[in-house]
């Protein structure tokens, strides 16, 4: 990068110059860069141009100290009025200076106004209020030194403004309240060094924004409330930095926002109340040490497939569409859980293949969790499972076992879906066994109980199940030669039909085996069921209930 230049005076002509300089480009190690063979050009010469309304070339040419305020001195006009350029280029141009070098308020008009590769020594540099009305603005490849770089107030009636591949020494950038209109606007390869970067209050129209492989470095970088109107915002593969980066309330409109495989530091990133009616994509981007922050932002999606998250991430968002977890890593803690403020108002979330080595913090009932998976239209079953698995893990390990056993119920369910179409898709003639296999699965472990996370359930089950072994009992007599055999004793033969069933059916149920009733005929093959089932309910009821009292 080009920090310093050597300059060398020569008494010889150069085209229409009388003089011209050998300037010697140097990067930050003080080797040369590049050197260059330019014309002096006079800043009086200039300022005579600009006052007939002749067009201003300064291609090729070097000029010390420019000023439109000793212009407007020199031509007797008030401080601050609007001062007209008419098609301005300096390509490869040397702006040197001894104060400053200043176009505030110039008015720059015609088909053009090109500053591409030109540079500009240390010290401040003022666009302040510049108006530019032309097909094209270029600053694509310049150099801006050391100072304070100030385009506060711009405006940019322009197709397009081309600022790709500058370089910004360490001195604050400001684009403040600046207005871009609906020119495509392109940062693309930019470096701007370690300076702040503030763009708040700028607006852009429809035209596309694009920052792609845009280098900042440990400065603050600010869009905080810039309206960045209806076209595309790309951040694709940008390097922010080590600074603070805030976007707080920026209104992105219709245009979607990529910031794909950006690249953040130590910084907190701040997306605060942002509103955006499209997507905001950040897949494959890596996230520092500093929290990210999206409360109370709105948009359609917020994407952040296969992110690493290595600090606190707040996503209490006021409403999105969608949030896109998928495959991501998580170090701290990703926040969720509604506020006063703001009730987290989600139409769909995926995690799927995310690697949680945190804490998920989300309520299963004001999030409407299972709303939120169960609405997924491209997830497999096996994916739900696996999403209901995180979060049965991470309900256990922040303590809210109400919700653990809701995810864990919803996970088994998912997981016996997902095992029944593995098994179908492997060998399609495994169904006359998959299927009543699946069923069994799903009646003794989801209906009776809730996969023992619900032991009143399981009591319940015991005793529609006791009902119907007792109703069995009394009915089957009724319709062919089996019966309960009392064996001779008195007070049992006493019993009438109901109490007899009901209470052989009990003795069966929890395998007491009394030896006072014994079943004839083919009620013995429902008893044998039945004191199979019991010990199964009876076993099943212990781990539930255990369970649930040890948590």
């Amino acid at each position: 990068m080009p920090s310093k230049a050597h300059i060398n005076l020569i008494e010889e002509p150069l085209e229409d110059c009388s003089q011209h300089v050998v300037i010697s480009i140097t990067n930050e190690h003080g080797r040369s860069k590049e050197v260059r063979k330019l014309g002096v050009v006079s800043e009086v010469d200039v300022f005579e141009k600009i006052k007939s309304n002749e067009c201003i070339s300064l291609d090729n040419r070097y000029i010390n100290d420019f000023s439109l305020a000793r212009y407007r001195d020199w031509a007797g006009l008030p401080i601050d009025s609007d001062v007209t350029i008419h098609d301005f280029t300096a390509t490869n141009a040397y702006f040197d200076l001894e104060n400053e070098i200043d176009f505030s308020h110039g008015v720059f008009v015609g088909s053009l106004s090109d500053l591409s590769n030109a540079v500009f020594a240390d010290g401040p540099l003022s666009f302040y209020h510049a108006k530019f009305n032309v097909d094209k603005v270029e600053f694509s490849s310049c150099h801006f030194g050391s100072g304070a770089t100030n385009f506060q107030f711009a405006e940019f009636y322009t197709q397009h403004v081309g600022f790709d591949d500058v370089v910004f020494e360490n001195g604050d950038i400001q684009f403040i309240s600046s207005v871009f209109g609906d020119a495509k606007i392109s940062f693309k390869g930019a470096n701007f060094g370690d300076g702040k970067v503030d763009f708040h209050y700028s607006s852009f129209g429809n035209g596309n924004l694009t920052f792609d492989k845009a280098i900042f470095g440990g400065g603050e970088v600010s869009f905080k409330r810039v309206d960045f109107g209806d076209g595309k915002v790309d951040f694709k593969r940008v390097h922010f930095g080590n600074g603070l980066i805030d976007f707080s309330e920026a209104d992105f409109k219709s245009g979607k926002t990529v910031f794909r495989s950006a690249v953040f530091g130590k910084g907190d990133v701040i997306f605060d109340e942002v509103v955006s009616e499209s997507d905001f994509i950040f897949d494959n981007a890596e996230f520092g040490s500093g929290k990210l922050s999206f409360f109370g932002a709105k948009a359609s999606k917020l994407s952040f497939q296969l992110c690493q998250f290595n600090n606190y991430v707040d996503l209490r968002v006021e409403k999105v569409r969608k949030i896109d977890l998928s495959y991501t890593i998580v170090r701290d803690i990703i926040d969720l859980m509604p506020t006063d403020k703001y009730r987290v108002e989600m139409e769909e979330m995926i995690f799927s293949g995310m690697r949680n080595l945190g804490n998920l913090y989300i309520d299963w009932r004001a999030n409407k969790v299972l709303s939120l998976i169960l609405s997924q239209e491209d997830s497999t079953q096996k994916q739900k499972s696996e999403q209901f698995l995180i979060l049965k893990e991470t309900y256990n390990s922040t303590g809210r076992y109400a919700d653990e056993d809701k995810a864990y119920v919803w996970y088994k369910r998912f997981e016996l879906k997902a095992d029944l179409e593995h098994v179908l898709k492997k060998d399609p003639k495994s169904a006359l066994w998959a299927y009543p296999t699946t069923f069994s699965k799903w009646l003794l472990f989801d209906k009776i109980g809730l996969y023992a996370t619900e032991p009143v359930r399981v009591l319940f089950s015991v005793g529609v199940i006791y009902t119907f072994f007792s109703l069995v009992y009394l009915i089957l007599p009724h319709f062919g030669d089996t019966y309960i055999d009392t064996g001779g004793g008195d007070v049992l033969a006493d019993m009438n039909e109901v109490a007899k069933a009901f209470y052989f059916s009990a003795i069966t149920f929890l395998t007491i085996g009394y030896g006072e009733f014994y079943p004839v005929g083919i009620i013995r093959f429902f008893a044998s069921i039945e004191g199979y089932v019991g010990v199964f309910l009876m076993g099943y009821f212990s781990v539930a209930f255990v369970r649930k009292v040890l948590r």
